[in-house]
């Protein structure tokens, strides 16, 4: 929390150096998104009052890192006014949750030199979370993904790549492909009793050539070959 205090504390003394000594831009509203058991994304996004808003994807989102945009004046208005009517210095600073495993979410709303946040889960109040909503819906308008964790070790759909691989009869093909840890491979169906496996592979990570090369030296490998119709449809 003192971490995203001071981030909000930073982006105000860049905004007021901007635009200068007469004119300091003043935040709107704000939210941070927590860790779950597994893979939901991790970010900050803060606007201001004058429509620009600031990401950082911190981990399991699309995007990695800062980046910023600006909201069109109608969704600014909209988004004022939502955080006028929702009005988080109604709510405790920490709405209690009995639910395990879901994300803290932290709210931070900004009224002149006032700061008022509100931290939950996905049981809070309605409005909370139709605030939130509101501000993911924008960011996702603005390409910003927030909305669904990204697993870092999938294979993303762009540059996925399969190999046909044979393997000796007595091998567990589950036990051979878990030394690739440091590659992103994955098994994806057998397609014969011969212990003829059709794996995919993240074409960005390696080459085909070298991927080969790499699978044939291993022990228990009979053939590896290009997916054919996989290579004709590129």
């Amino acid at each position: 929390m003192k971490t995203f205090l001071f981030t909000l504390a930073t982006l105000m003394l860049m905004s007021a150096g901007k635009c200068g000594k007469t004119h300091k831009v003043q935040h709107l509203v704000a939210i941070e998104s927590g860790s779950c058991f597994g893979f939901c994304p991790v970010f900050k996004l803060i606007v201001q009052n004058d429509g620009w808003v600031h990401f950082e994807g911190i981990r399991f989102t699309e995007k990695i890192g800062k980046d910023s945009f600006q909201l069109t004046a109608d969704e600014l208005k909209r988004l004022k006014t939502k955080v006028k009517d929702v009005n988080l210095w109604q709510y405790p600073d920490h709405v209690e949750t009995h639910i395990a495993d879901a994300p803290y979410v932290t709210l931070t709303a900004f009224d002149g030199k006032n700061v008022k946040q509100v931290k939950g889960s996905v049981d809070r109040p309605a409005p909370l979370l139709e605030l939130e909503n509101l501000l993911k819906d924008l960011a996702e308008a603005h390409g910003i993904a927030v909305k669904r964790g990204v697993n870092p070790n999938e294979i993303p759909d762009a540059s996925k790549r399969e190999l046909i691989v044979r393997l000796k009869p007595e091998l567990n093909a589950g036990n051979w492909i878990a030394q690739f840890s440091d590659i992103r491979i994955r098994l994806v169906r057998r397609l014969s009793e011969d212990n003829i496996w059709l794996l995919t592979y993240d074409g960005t990570q390696v080459e085909e050539k070298t991927l080969i090369e790499i699978l044939k030296k291993t022990d228990g490998v009979v053939d590896v070959q290009s997916n054919k119709k996989v290579q004709e449809r590129n």
